[in-house]
C-alpha cells in the first residue's frame, strides 16, 4: 500500500500482459539470496553454477536465463539501486567465464550464456530527474552490451497523490510502456516524457513534505503508521496551511 515502486511496476506489467507476454513478478525480500563471497567456484570447481545453496540457485538464476526481458524494479537508494537488488545482479556472475576479451574497446568477460535483455525501473522522491543519474549510469555499463531496452525513472513519486489527474496520466503511460516493450522492444519517447512529466515545484513539494515529516517526528511515527492512522499533516505556517488545504477538501 505504500511502495510507489510496486505501484509503477504493477501497471507496467500490465501493459506487457495485455500485449500477450507471460510476466512473472519476483519479490526479491521474500527470497532467500546469500551475498556473493567473490571465491568463483562458479567459474572453476562448477562452471556456472554457484556454490551456495538458496533460492538464488535453486529457483532464481535458471528463471533468469530463460527469461527473454528481466526487468530490475527498486526504489532509489543512495542514488543508486537497494541492497537487495545488488544482491540479485552479483549473484548472476556464473553467466559469465573467467576469461578475458573486448568488446568496443572495454574488457570484459565473454557470456557463458545469453543474458535476459534489461528493463530498469526506480523511483525517487527528491523532484528532479538528475537524481538518477547514477542509476542509470551503473545500468548503461552494466546492461549496455547486454540489451538495455527500456530506462523508466519517476521523480516525486511520494507526490503524485497531490493530483490525481497526473497520477492517472502517469500510471497509464506506464501501462502504455508495458505494452510497447512487448510490441517494439522499446518505450517511446512520448510515452516515457508522459511517465517522468512534473507532478509540483519545489516549493510545494518542499513545503508539503516538511510538513509532513515534522508531524511524524511530533507524534513519533513513521510514514506506513501515519497512513495506517489516517493522520494529516499539522501546518505549522499560513504558507503550508494554504498548500495543505486544497487536499483536506472535497472541491466538488
Amino acid at each position: 500500500g505504500q511502495s510507489k515502486t510496486e505501484m509503477m511496476l504493477n501497471h507496467l506489467v500490465q501493459g506487457m500482459r495485455e500485449a500477450g507476454a507471460e510476466v512473472e513478478v519476483v519479490n526479491l525480500h521474500e527470497k532467500k539470496i546469500e551475498y556473493c563471497i567473490g571465491c568463483y567456484t562458479c567459474w572453476t570447481k562448477t562452471p556456472g553454477k554457484c556454490l551456495h545453496k538458496d533460492d538464488m540457485t535453486r529457483e532464481l538464476f535458471p528463471k533468469w536465463l530463460n527469461a527473454d526481458v528481466a526487468v530490475y524494479a527498486t526504489p532509489l537508494y543512495d542514488f543508486t539501486l537497494n541492497a537487495e537488488m545488488k544482491a540479485f545482479i552479483e549473484r548472476t556472475l556464473p553467466f559469465l567465464e573467467p576469461f578475458f576479451e573486448q568488446k568496443d574497446n572495454r574488457s570484459a568477460h565473454p557470456f557463458r550464456h545469453s543474458p535476459p535483455a534489461a528493463v530498469v525501473l526506480s523511483v525517487a522522491g527528491f523532484i528532479e530527474m538528475s537524481v538518477f543519474d547514477q542509476l542509470s549510469n551503473y545500468f548503461q555499463f552494466l546492461f549496455g552490451h547486454q540489451g538495455l531496452m527500456a530506462e523508466i525513472y519517476r521523480p516525486a513519486a511520494e507526490s503524485l497523490s497531490m493530483d490525481e489527474a497526473k497520477k492517472e496520466t502517469v500510471l497509464s503511460a506506464t501501462v502504455q510502456a508495458g505494452r510497447e516493450l512487448v510490441n517494439n522492444r522499446r518505450v517511446s519517447a512520448e510515452t516515457l516524457n508522459l511517465i517522468q512529466q512534473p507532478i509540483v515545484d519545489f516549493e510545494t513539494f518542499a513545503l508539503n513534505g516538511n510538513t509532513f515529516w515534522k508531524t511524524c517526528i511530533a507524534e513519533g511515527v513513521t510514514p506506513k503508521e501515519f497512513r495506517e492512522k489516517k493522520m494529516v499533516p499539522r501546518p505549522d505556517s499560513i504558507e503550508s496551511f494554504m498548500v495543505i488545504f486544497p487536499r483536506g477538501i472535497n472541491t466538488q
